[in-house]
């Protein structure tokens, strides 16, 4: 008895671009929608909070930091869990690739920034 047969392997190269094409737009799509959530949460956390540079690592100004940090880190892990159901299918899994590294610098990069000017004092005049 042969084993069966994905549909990608078929005799079908418009359905195989389309589904590759379609992973593209879904990875440039999941990206930009959790840029955006990030920077909004960022944003209303540092509204609601307040962020005053030069004050330190204070338990309210760590409430700046860490959980927009954990929602970035939690949505790359989704981006890399992505990226290996599309290896795993043989779909078009670059792109998901990319984007756990662009997504991985970027938390890394907030939290240098964030970071950075939460430790910095401003100059004494």
């Amino acid at each position: 008895m042969a084993a069966r047969r994905e549909p990608d392997y078929e005799a079908d190269p418009l359905e195989r671009l389309e589904r590759n094409e379609r992973s593209t737009r879904e990875a440039v799509r999941y990206g930009l929608v959790s840029a955006l959530l990030v920077i909004a949460f960022v944003s209303i956390l540092a509204a609601v909070i307040g962020f005053d540079a030069g004050t330190g690592f204070t338990a309210k100004r760590l409430e700046v930091l860490l959980p927009p940090l954990l929602l970035a880190v939690c949505l790359a892990l989704g981006a890399s869990w992505q990226t290996y159901r599309r290896w795993q299918n043989h779909i078009r899994w670059r792109p998901w690739l990319w984007l756990t590294q662009l997504m991985w610098i970027g938390a890394t990069g907030y939290m240098l920034l964030v970071g950075s000017a939460l430790v910095a004092q401003p100059p004494q005049v």
